[in-house]
């Protein structure tokens, strides 16, 4: 009896199934529906909320991804499983995109974008260029005077505490509900630690005052990265370097441009504005932009964050990090090409040796 007569004759065909694949970590299609389920609550805050202009925002662009998806498969003819992706750039767009913008234009904005995405740099996820990132661009190109401005300049970057500079003088309106909750805060969990936070802080997680919603519900983004990364359907190291090392450049490298205090860098503004968290999670590594040996990505995450140090400087930016994106992208093709270098240059090595060793075992 061969080997293979062998493991068939001790197999058990009762436990065969309809699906006997076994995933080493969660499909494609199981991490775009988790990443839809969590932007979800994002969309659920803005009609809590009562903001209608941007849910018009985001219903315009996710029917602009969702045309542009459908064109580009029926022109290409060929399967595409794409239609979820291509939900969650519309949502993604949307929520990247202030609320008082038009509506009806960024839908054209977005079809022409996303349409010219696909035939420029190919479709999902063959893009290098992250299609939501350029049609951001684009929007903004377009009408500048829709996104919000700095709420820091000149002088007001060297004070110690720049989130607490802005809560004081009142740029950023503090919730109904933050003075109670930061007393109950300091009151029964910081006093175990003999701190106390300020009021203000409370705001910038649960609902950051912008005209741009990926900018407002910090704490839900956090909350939605913890289940992504503990569930492994998306890798956290680049997220996890790119917050480090921004952070290290904010808080040491910030205060020597801004002639602030040394070692002064307000890191919690940096985070919390500007939509850092919620483009770190949901825009830096699009599928198909990204190095995908270790080193590469450790590559990709220090020149994201060196790039959205000296774009977005501290904080505040309205399309700072989409630039960064962008020009990160860039870097990536770079990276891309050395990584396929390298591993050109290993396999052949391996060949080689093995050739040799065959050709030693002949003569012998």
């Amino acid at each position: 009896m061969t080997l293979i007569n062998k493991i068939f004759h001790k197999k058990d065909f009762s436990d065969i199934r309809l699906r006997p694949y076994v995933y080493i970590k969660p499909s494609l299609g199981s991490s775009a529906l988790m990443m839809v389920l969590l932007l979800f609550p994002q969309i659920l805050l803005l009609a809590l909320t009562k903001s209608v202009d941007s849910l018009l925002i985001v219903l315009a662009s996710v029917l602009a991804s969702m045309i542009a998806e459908l064109l580009y498969s029926s022109v290409r003819r060929q399967f595409s499983f794409s239609p979820l992706f291509a939900l969650i750039q519309g949502i993604v767009i949307g929520l990247l995109i202030p609320s008082t913008y038009s509506a009806p234009a960024l839908f054209f904005i977005a079809l022409i974008s996303l349409l010219l995405c696909k035939y420029a740099f190919g479709g999902f996820p063959n893009a290098w260029a992250n299609p939501a990132v350029v049609t951001v661009i684009v929007a903004y190109i377009v009408n500048m005077q829709a996104f919000p401005s700095y709420m820091l300049a000149g002088q007001d970057w060297q004070t110690r505490n720049a989130a607490l500079y802005l809560i004081q003088k009142g740029s950023i309106p503090l919730l109904s509900s933050d003075a109670a909750i930061t007393a109950f805060l300091n009151e029964h969990i910081f006093s175990i630690f003999g701190v106390v936070i300020p009021e203000g802080y409370v705001t910038l997680l649960w609902d950051f005052p912008s005209t741009i919603p990926a900018f407002r519900f910090n704490l839900v983004t956090l909350v939605s990265s913890i289940v992504l990364f503990s569930l492994d359907l998306m890798d956290i190291l680049i997220p996890a370097l790119f917050i480090f090392f921004y952070s290290l450049l904010v808080r040491f490298f910030l205060p020597f441009i801004t002639m602030a205090p040394a070692r002064q860098g307000d890191i919690i503004l940096s985070l919390l504005t500007s939509g850092t968290l919620f483009s770190t999670l949901y825009v830096l590594q699009w599928y198909g932009t990204t190095p995908v040996t270790v080193s590469g990505k450790v590559a990709y995450a220090l020149s994201a964050a060196v790039i959205a140090f000296f774009v977005m400087g501290g904080g505040t930016s309205p399309v700072g990090y989409m630039f960064t994106v962008l020009f990160v992208n860039l870097l990536s093709l770079l990276i891309q090409v050395a990584e396929s270098h390298s591993a050109r240059k290993n396999i052949e090595t391996v060949i080689v040796s093995k050739l040799n060793a065959l050709k030693e075992v002949e003569n012998v």
